[in-house]
């Protein structure tokens, strides 16, 4: 039997700090979306800041889906474990998903913006719902690298 070498996931230092700042542009800019969000009567005086920010999650999160497709570190994870492939393309098909929802809720809230009485809350409902949806997706794909890792590692042994 050859002796054969376990392989290593291995990781560019600079993939890895474009991810982290990605993800802190992510997470800072839906935090200020959800502190919007979260004073509805106060929300009509902030409609251009929720309209911009919007727009801000719109392309970040384009280049979030870009990184991860593009320098394929969900392949690593799961090269050894192929029983993962069909959830890691569902989880890589709701990119789209995900990103068309946001784009749509953007340019409502830019429609409903320019309206003279603008009503905010129901775009901020939608938001909501997307918020939900993204932080589940994420938590997804997270597990699935943990548990894809877990197994290549040996975890309990």
């Amino acid at each position: 039997m050859p002796n054969q070498k376990p392989k290593r996931l291995t990781v560019n230092a600079a993939f890895f700090q474009e991810i982290k700042e990605d993800h802190k542009h992510l997470r800072d800019l839906i935090e200020k979306l959800c502190g919007l969000t979260s004073n509805r009567p106060a929300l009509g005086n902030h409609k251009r800041e929720f309209v911009t920010l919007l727009a801000e999650l719109r392309d970040q999160l384009a280049l979030h889906f870009a990184l991860e497709e593009a320098y394929g570190y969900f392949e690593d994870a799961l090269e050894e474990t192929p029983r993962f492939h069909e959830q890691a393309d569902r989880l890589r098909g709701q990119h789209c998903e995900l990103y068309l929802l946001i784009q749509q809720i953007s340019e409502s809230a830019v429609e409903v913006c320019d309206l003279e009485e603008p009503d905010l809350l129901g775009i901020a409902d939608q938001f909501e719902a997307f918020n939900m949806a993204f932080r589940a997706h994420e938590s997804a794909e997270l597990n699935l690298i943990l548990e894809a890792l877990n197994l290549d590692m040996g975890v309990g042994d």
